[in-house]
This record gives structure tokens, sequence and C-alpha cells, in this order.
């Protein structure tokens, strides 16, 4: 990707294209919004997209990006073929497929390598050759064919794969022709150039070749900037393809869950709450901490509480309102709270005592008096059971 730092990433290439002013976009959509992006002009861009995709080119993005180049722009696709980076592993299965898709290329294997090394030696310096060639890196050194702007000044190219790889050769899968414009060093073709519309996919058999590793050996660097200045017209943007390599600016839920950092995370997790359980949380008798309320304890809370949101004047006038609305529910009168003295001084059960006794804590309530309400709460409560 054009920030990355590492030896496979394209930030040195980035940063020298900027001294050097060139205009530049770090591409994080789908390539179907190539064509409505503002920033570039209709024709006259380059495009830069390294394969293996660690996401997937979609079907209709593919044919808009056709349309695209089509239109005078160029894509240079560069595809690790020839030479297999560490980090493309992953993603070569699909490799062939998807290079032949956007480069209407038609690949075949053509490495005879293991061949004259079986036909030169016995079978056992074939077999060390073999392994020689899966455990050591290999240099692959491309030089140009024939006379194109491309390789002006260009004399070589020069690549270190990590891994062993094949030889390729490509065909065009329309009556369109190719121009191989470099080779390797047993005259395979290395880097062609295929016109498509008014535009054109050039493509190289190699990934790595304007990598931070790479972009300072040989002719790499020069090689750049050729194509640089033979696709760019009009005010045209190199633009590097981040969004295909997983760097998006849209939040793509399929490429969340399939990233295996994810999977590590939740398997770290997992292992830890493992060791926490089995190794350092300890085993423990089961303690029943239920105990039976109190009912005494209860009401006494409860009390508590109403005693701390209700002023006593409050209370005693909620509690002279409950009795008096008992004594007219009886009498089938309505039960607004007012006093019933006349009533409750008819009543044979009631002592006088009592009855004039209230009446002087209602008026010590009414007035705003101080009174006592513990006085009160008993007083009622005795004569409730009285005139029941």
């Amino acid at each position: 990707m054009s920030a990355e730092s590492g030896a496979a990433g394209y930030q040195g290439a980035w940063r020298w294209l900027i001294e050097e002013r060139v205009p530049l976009a770090a591409w994080r959509e789908r390539f179907d919004r190539l064509s409505s992006d503002p920033r570039f002009k209709a024709s006259g861009n380059l495009l830069l997209t390294t394969l293996p995709h660690e996401l997937p080119v979609h079907p209709g993005e593919a044919s808009q990006l056709d349309s695209w180049i089509s239109r005078g722009n160029t894509l240079v696709v560069a595809a690790a073929l020839d030479d297999t980076p560490e980090w493309a592993l992953p993603g070569g299965a699909r490799l062939v497929k998807d290079v032949g898709r956007l480069t209407r290329l038609k690949f075949d294997v053509a490495d005879p390598a293991a061949k004259k090394d079986g036909e030169k030696a016995g079978p056992a310096q074939a077999l060390r050759s073999v392994l020689n060639r899966v455990t050591e890196p290999r240099e692959i050194v491309m030089t140009p064919r024939g006379d194109h702007p491309l390789m002006q000044g260009v004399h070589s190219l020069r690549v270190v794969s990590d891994f062993p790889a094949s030889r390729w050769r490509a065909a065009p899968m329309d009556a369109s022709g190719i121009l191989q414009i470099a080779q390797v060093e047993d005259g395979e073709g290395a880097v062609w150039v295929k016109r498509q519309g008014e535009g054109q996919i050039i493509t190289l058999a190699v990934a790595g070749l304007f990598s931070n590793r790479e972009i300072g050996t040989a002719d790499n660097a020069k090689f750049l900037s050729n194509l640089v200045a033979w696709s760019i017209q009009g005010g045209g943007v190199v633009i590097f393809d981040d969004a295909h390599q997983g760097l998006v600016s849209y939040y793509d839920a399929k490429a969340f869950y399939a990233d295996p950092r994810l999977h590590r995370t939740l398997a770290w997790l997992v292992l830890l709450w493992l060791l926490f359980v089995l190794g350092v949380q300890r085993l423990r008798a089961h303690v029943n901490n239920w105990r039976p309320a109190d009912v005494t304890a209860f009401v006494g809370t409860t009390g508590n509480f109403f005693a701390s949101a209700l002023t006593p004047a409050d209370a005693a006038n909620r509690m002279l309102a409950n009795f008096f609305n008992s004594i007219r529910r009886r009498l089938g009168a309505a039960e607004d709270g007012a006093p019933m003295w006349d009533w409750l001084a008819s009543q044979a059960a009631v002592p006088l005592d009592d009855v004039t006794e209230l009446r002087e804590l209602h008026r010590q309530v009414q007035d705003g008096r101080r009174f006592d309400l513990t006085r009160l709460q008993n007083l009622l409560s005795l004569l409730q059971g009285k005139i029941i």
C-alpha cells in the first residue's frame, strides 16, 4: 500500500513522486467509483494495482474498470507471477484467474528450469538443486526487448523473490495483440503492453518491482519514471490502489470477520480465560448468603423512609383524613376527609375525653402549632378499635 513502510510497501515510491511534484492519490474505494471521483480527469490517469489482492475485485467493478481504461487511462498490474513475496502466499490460489480478468491476458506456465536441471544432473544433484530453489531467495533480472519509450534509459530491472515461482507465458484473450517489452534471462516475457480502446494495460510479471526494498535497485526507478511520463497527460493523477489490499474508507463486514487478526485475538482471550479459571481462580464452596427478612426491621426501615420524606404536619393530616373517611365510608357519606365530631361524640363506646383530646390535636395541626405526632397516632388507633 502507498502508506506502508515495510519491505513490500510503496511508501518510498510515493514520497519520491511527491518530491517530483507528480499528482498522487491513494485509492481506497472500489474501481466502479473511479469515473465519478472529481479529483480525476476523464483520461490521462495511471492506476497501479498489485496482485494478489486482499479484497477481490467484484464483477461489476471490473467492467467499470474496463470502461475507465478505454476512455484513455492506463492500468499497471504488478502481479506476483514470476516472483513470490512472502505476503503473497495466502492469495496465490486465485492469482492467475484475477490477473487474467484485469489484463485480458491468458497465462500458461513456461518454466524449463526443472527440466534442464534433471537433464544435466543425476538424482542426487537434481534433488539438491530443487531444495536450493525452494529454500533460497532467487534474484530475477529482466532486460529490455526491442526499443520502446518505456524502456529508454533502462538497462535492467531487478527483483528478489522470497520463494520460488514459475515462469509464465502470456497470450491475449481477444483479437488484439500484445507487445512484450522486457524479458527474463531465459527469454520468457516479463512486461507486456496491451491496448484497450484509447488506453492501455501494462502487466508486470513481478509484484515487487516498485516496492520499498527494490525501488532503488538496477533501473527500477527509471522504469517507474518512464511509466509516469508516458501515461500521465492533461492533469492526470497517479493512483495507488490501496483498497484491494485491505485499506478501505468504507466498512467491509466480510473483511472484518475474515481478518486473521480477529481470530487470533479471540483465541488469546479464550486461552487467557481458561488459564485464569483453571490455574489462578481458586475453587470455593458455595455459600448461601440468603437470609429471611425481619418483619420488624422491614417496618422500621419503611417508617424511617417515610419519616425522612414527610413533614409531621403532612403525616398528621393524612392520618386524620384516613380516620374520618373510614367513618364516612360506614355512613355512606362523601369521603372528603372532613371531621365527624357530632357522630363521634354520640358514640357510647367512645369516651368524651378522648374526643376532646382529638379535637385539640386536630386544631394544633390545622393551626400549624407544635403537637405530639406519636400521641395522635396512638389516640386514632384507640378510637378506631372502639368504633369498629
